[in-house]
């Protein structure tokens, strides 16, 4: 059974200049992630963590 073929939406109007001005803006702030927050919370991970990493080398589970 064949599925019918439907007509792709094409946007005009302020719903076109808006989607085009928005990607524009993605394209020129493309790859700049702030990684510092996530920075901050790993910092340290080791050294709260050494317990439980000595256990999983000991198993040899470390690193995943």
């Amino acid at each position: 059974m064949a599925l019918p073929i439907s007509n792709i939406p094409i946007l005009t109007g302020v719903a076109a200049e808006t989607f085009v001005k928005n990607a524009e803006a993605a394209e020129r702030s493309r790859g700049s992630i702030d990684f510092t927050r996530q920075r901050a919370e790993w910092s340290g991970f080791d050294v709260r963590n050494t317990a439980r990493i000595a256990k999983l080398k000991a198993e040899g589970k470390w690193p995943f």
